[in-house]
């Protein structure tokens, strides 16, 4: 008995410490803060943070810069003193319990930021907690935010063109469709961000058609896709306007879409039909052109001649 406890005891010392795990979740709203500030007066807001998972969870809250790195329109994050000197936070550490939400204010001191658009985000990051010597605990950390759109002062015209304009030559299908650039070029002192206001103009088919491209940090550029669905046959150009500017981008494309493409789809399947059956009757697919062959009459050595002859 004394040598089973023994054993027992080796095997509980030798065994690995107990491993956890943990998934916390956290909610944001809103996920977007937009606001134009005039003047030098303070602009305060809050954000609602939730906890919607069955654990509590330690935040910390923390503010930085974003920046535009490629067409895709993704962002990058970065330390700046001056935003996080402007914008300040109520609270940067705070504790939600299970199902708990708490909201959390903020101010914008314009008379700290430049002048023109300023970009910022409001991340809040669940800390893990402390690990004990006899456990390992594997943790998660989850990370959301709320992007902050500023505009500080008054802004400068929407300065910006459509880069570039890709659309196949050849378009079947539901429409016509493509893959357009939207630049914006604003370098002045204050810059903004912008949505372009666009027009689609397909001649001689239809009205011109609005389009909203997507939001455009200065200097930077963003790719989406451009489409207009309906029934078009021919050699057409397909435009984009930018309202901004009044600059024209046109691309010319060889259309069959809509019904035509249903009516040539049709046709060819009769073709096809058509072709079978004539192989079926193992006829030639094209009739051959009947020839006259004229022969001259025969003339036998015993004909005339009969038994009385």
């Amino acid at each position: 008995m004394k040598r089973l406890i023994q054993l027992i005891t080796i095997s509980l010392l030798l065994m690995p410490s107990l491993a956890l795990a943990s998934s916390p979740e956290l909610q944001v709203n809103p996920l977007k803060y937009v606001t134009t500030m005039i003047g030098p007066d303070v602009q305060d807001g809050y954000i609602d943070v939730a906890n919607p998972s069955d654990t509590q969870v330690n935040i910390q809250a923390t503010v930085q810069g974003f920046r535009q790195d490629d067409l895709a329109g993704n962002l990058s994050f970065f330390n700046n003193q001056a935003i996080q000197a402007a914008i300040k936070l109520s609270s940067t550490q705070f504790t939600l319990g299970p199902q708990q939400a708490v909201r959390v204010p903020f101010s914008v001191d314009p008379r700290q930021l430049p002048q023109g658009g300023v970009f910022a985000a409001i991340f809040f990051r669940t800390i893990p907690p402390a690990q004990s010597a006899a456990t390992s605990f594997v943790s998660e950390s989850a990370n959301v935010g709320t992007l902050l759109l500023l505009q500080n002062g008054p802004a400068d015209a929407r300065i910006g063109r459509v880069a570039k304009l890709t659309m196949p030559f050849l378009q079947l299908g539901n429409g016509l469709y493509g893959t357009a650039q939207y630049q914006n070029t604003n370098h002045s002192t204050a810059p903004v961000a912008f949505s372009p206001a666009l027009t689609a103009k397909i001649q001689p088919f239809g009205k011109p058609v609005h389009v909203t491209g997507p939001y455009v940090l200065p200097g930077s550029t963003r790719q989406f896709q451009v489409s207009r669905p309906g029934s078009y046959f021919g050699l057409l150009p397909f435009s984009l306007i930018d309202s901004s500017s009044g600059a024209t981008t046109t691309r010319w494309v060889l259309a069959c879409t809509g019904i035509y493409a249903f009516l040539l789809l049709y046709l060819f399947a009769l073709i096809v039909v058509w072709v079978i059956a004539r192989l079926m009757r193992r006829l030639p697919l094209l009739p051959k052109r009947r020839r006259r062959i004229e022969t001259a009459p025969s003339h036998r050595p015993l004909d005339g001649l009969g038994p009385n002859k």
